[in-house]
């Protein structure tokens, strides 16, 4: 009788551990599952702040491109405006500067420069060339200029 009621003790504490390491494991269940959606989460959060950097990135690289492509291109003007400018005047000078900075306003949009070298192009964008069949140059379009009717008032002879 002692060792029936001994075993029936023994079976409700292996029934009663039992049930407490199910709840325990339960419980640590949970906690995992839990741990794991927040690792979820996290990793989720990172590849968009990763993906949001990619973005910031390249984009300041952009602008950055962007605002040398600018400076360049307000460096490249102001170098053909000078050239331009010093051709005048040794093709028998401008008859001032106003009077340049008005011829130059009007004939700025035939001039281009491509690929580091000045190139005077039609209203199309065409290259323009001379009688001779060869591509115009500064000079060329300089002395164009002297005998057209219209700019021919910005030189003195």
């Amino acid at each position: 009788m002692q060792s029936e009621k001994n075993q029936d003790q023994d079976q409700l504490d292996y029934k009663a551990l039992l049930a407490n390491a199910k709840q325990a494991l339960k419980l640590e269940y949970q906690k995992s599952a839990a741990l794991a959606s927040q690792l979820q989460a996290i990793k989720t959060q990172l590849e968009q702040v990763l993906a949001e950097n990619k973005t910031l990135r390249e984009s300041v690289y952009e602008d950055v491109i962007k605002h040398f492509e600018t400076r360049t291109q307000a460096a490249e003007a102001l170098a053909l405006k000078t050239e331009v400018r010093q051709r005048f005047l040794e093709a028998n000078g401008c008859k001032d500067d106003e009077s340049f900075d008005t011829l130059w306003d009007s004939i700025k949009s035939k001039i281009q420069i491509q690929d580091g070298e000045v190139r005077i192009v039609a209203h199309n964008g065409t290259p323009k060339f001379t009688l001779t069949g060869s591509i115009m140059t500064l000079r060329d379009f300089i002395q164009s200029l002297k005998q057209d009717p219209i700019s021919r008032k910005f030189f003195y002879n």
